[in-house]
């Protein structure tokens, strides 16, 4: 359960990702700089399955990865974390070889998926069902935004995209109006806002990766008392 949002700064972009988890899942850990084959990345790490759920290479490759809830359920049981999708993608130099290097994976081993990678410009999109995979790539020149909920995909969608969509077009700064909007909430409707809340599961951090000329850097907020932000920058090369 997530909501992903990419918006172009400049010659860059901003993406930002809420996290849902349900309330008994362990607090994922600060984000920290791996190396992945030839490239450095930035991750925060779910400490359950060991892999991330976003990140950012000093490629300026960035990735988020949301889960998929539609009315078919996959063949069968899979038996590997989505988060290795993350480590996968983050040890390539561009957002194509990423998109090939994901579609080389058995997606009958993956609970059903979407992945969003941008880099200069350029934005993809590759989906698992649980049977296969399939993708697609623009350009960002427009924003964009992505979500899921165990309530289902297209429950949630509707009025978030409706939010999205309003913010982007009446708040002059695109980045603040991206930034409202994952902090949003509605009082009579927090099970489906960005900012979610109900019984069984919340919103449980918020993280942001800015790509530009002056840099690359992951900011990790949890949103679990008494974990203050932290913010982690690359080099890019």
């Amino acid at each position: 359960m997530c909501t992903v949002s990419i918006v172009a700064n400049g010659d860059g972009f901003r993406l930002v990702s809420n996290r849902d988890e349900r309330r008994d899942r362990a607090v994922g850990l600060y984000p920290r700089v791996e190396r992945l084959g030839s490239r450095s990345a930035i991750m925060p790490i779910d400490p359950v399955g060991g892999g991330s759920w976003i990140g950012v290479n000093d490629a300026g490759l960035a990735i988020a990865v949301l889960n998929r809830y539609g009315r078919t359920p996959p063949a069968a049981r899979p038996s590997t974390s989505r988060g290795v999708i993350v480590r996968q993608a983050l040890g390539c130099d561009s957002v194509g070889m990423a998109v090939t290097s994901v579609l080389a994976m058995d997606a009958r081993q993956l609970q059903p998926f979407r992945v969003v990678l941008a880099q200069k410009g350029r934005i993809a999109l590759v989906s698992g069902d649980g049977r296969g995979m399939t993708s697609g790539e623009s350009t960002l020149e427009q924003p964009y935004m992505f979500t899921a909920s165990s309530l289902g995909d297209l429950f949630v969608d509707a009025p978030r995209r409706r939010l999205f969509e309003c913010l982007m077009h009446h708040v002059e700064d695109q980045l603040d109006g991206q930034r409202l909007f994952h902090r949003h909430q509605w009082v009579d409707k927090r099970e489906i806002s960005v900012l979610m809340e109900r019984g069984d599961a919340a919103t449980v951090s918020r993280t942001i990766v800015d790509v530009g000329d002056r840099g690359i850097a992951l900011e990790y907020e949890s949103l679990v008392p008494g974990q203050p932000p932290r913010c982690v920058e690359l080099p890019p090369c």
